[in-house]
């Protein structure tokens, strides 16, 4: 007489029921995705001073050509562009 193990689950039943219960919570829980700033980062997104003066050195220039009394620095401005060619 041959003795086979047909109809006989060779799985444990607490093992798969705690296997459903963990893969019903990981699917329960929410997946969003989150983003932090830096206070870096949040420094550089407001106005720093130097952007703040250059825009009333070029309020002030631009009130100045209007009136008509810009002048130009030519030696200046002939070795500034002499200095950006030669670097």
């Amino acid at each position: 007489m041959k003795i086979t193990n047909i109809g006989v689950n060779q799985v444990n039943p607490y093992k798969r029921n705690q296997q459903q219960t963990e893969k019903a919570q990981h699917m329960a829980r929410p997946s969003t995705d989150q983003l932090e700033i830096s206070s870096a980062a949040k420094s550089m997104q407001t106005k720093s001073p130097v952007e703040v003066n250059q825009a009333e050195r070029v309020a002030a220039i631009k009130a100045e050509i209007d009136a008509g009394t810009y002048k130009v620095d030519a030696k200046k401005l002939a070795s500034n562009i002499l200095n950006y060619y030669r670097l």
